[in-house]
C-alpha cells in the first residue's frame, strides 16, 4: 500500500460509503458484489456496486480477500473506470465506526483540508513522492518526542515538508511546504534527529533523494496516551 496522501493523488474516486448488501458470489474466482452508498464524496463520481474479492463471510486475509458485511461504513481511496471499483484487504481503505462519532467529524473534516491542499497545490509535488518514516527513538515509548511537544496550538491541522536524505535516509534538509504554524522549528529539529525515511520499493528510487512527509494533527489522541498526536498517521 503506498502513503496516504500517494493513494489520494492517485485514486480516481475518495469518499465514505456504507455497504448496504452483499450478494452474488462466485466460489469458483472467490469473488462478490456489494452495493453501497456514498455518505461523503471527496473525489469523482459515486458508483452504486463494488467488486470485492473473497468468499462472503469466508474470506482469507492471507490472500488479500476481504470481508464486508451490511452497515459497516469505509474511507475509500480507490483507482477503476467506467465505474468499475475492485477492493480487497490490500485496497487504500479504512473501516470507520458503523455510527459516525464526534471524533470521526474532526477526523473527516481535518482530512477534507487536506485533500483540497493536495487538489490546489499538484504542481508542487510533481516528481516527488509522499512517503513514511520510521522514529528510531520510539522503543518503549508510549509516545514520540514529535507527540509530547508541550504548548502546540496549531493553525492547521497538518504539514507537509519536503526532506534531503543522506545515504542513510535520514534527513539532511528540510523545505516546508506547508506548516501547522505552532512549534515549527520544534517539529523540524525532531524530525531531522529522529526520523528516518522508508523509501518506496516499489517504484525506482535509486536516483532520488528528495521526498515529501505528511504530518497530522489528531486532536483526537490527546487524551489516549498510546496514541500520536502528531505523526504520519491520520487517525
Amino acid at each position: 500500500m503506498s502513503n496516504f496522501a500517494e493513494n489520494y493523488l492517485n485514486a480516481d474516486v475518495v469518499g465514505v460509503i456504507k455497504i448496504l448488501k452483499v450478494y452474488n458470489q462466485n466460489t469458483q474466482q472467490r469473488t462478490y458484489k456489494a452495493d453501497i452508498e456514498f455518505e461523503k464524496l471527496y473525489k469523482g463520481a459515486k458508483f452504486a456496486t463494488l467488486n470485492v474479492r473473497g468468499l462472503i463471510g469466508n474470506s482469507s486475509s492471507a490472500a488479500c480477500e476481504k470481508d464486508v458485511k451490511p452497515n459497516e461504513r469505509y474511507l475509500i481511496l480507490l483507482k477503476g473506470s467506467n465505474k468499475s471499483f475492485s477492493i480487497s484487504s490490500c485496497s487504500p481503505m479504512s473501516q470507520l465506526q458503523e455510527k459516525p462519532t464526534e471524533d470521526e467529524s474532526i477526523e473527516m473534516e481535518k482530512l477534507s483540508k487536506v485533500f483540497s491542499y493536495l487538489d490546489k497545490n499538484k504542481f508542487k509535488f510533481k516528481g516527488l513522492q509522499f512517503t513514511y518514516y520510521y522514529d528510531e527513538t520510539m522503543g518503549a515509548n508510549t509516545r514520540s518526542e514529535l507527540s509530547k511537544i508541550s504548548n502546540f496550538k496549531p493553525k492547521q491541522p497538518f504539514a507537509i515538508y519536503k526532506v534531503k536524505l543522506n545515504d542513510s535516509f535520514k534527513i539532511k534538509e528540510i523545505t516546508p511546504m506547508t506548516t501547522f504554524g505552532s512549534k515549527d522549528k520544534t517539529i523540524e529539529a525532531i524530525m531531522k534527529k529522529n526520523l528516518t525515511i522508508e523509501t518506496p520499493m516499489f517504484k525506482d528510487t535509486s536516483e532520488k533523494n528528495e521526498y515529501l512527509v505528511l504530518l497530522f494533527y489528531n486532536k483526537q489522541n490527546i487524551k489516549t496516551e498510546n496514541k500520536e498526536i502528531i505523526s504520519d498517521s491520520w487517525f
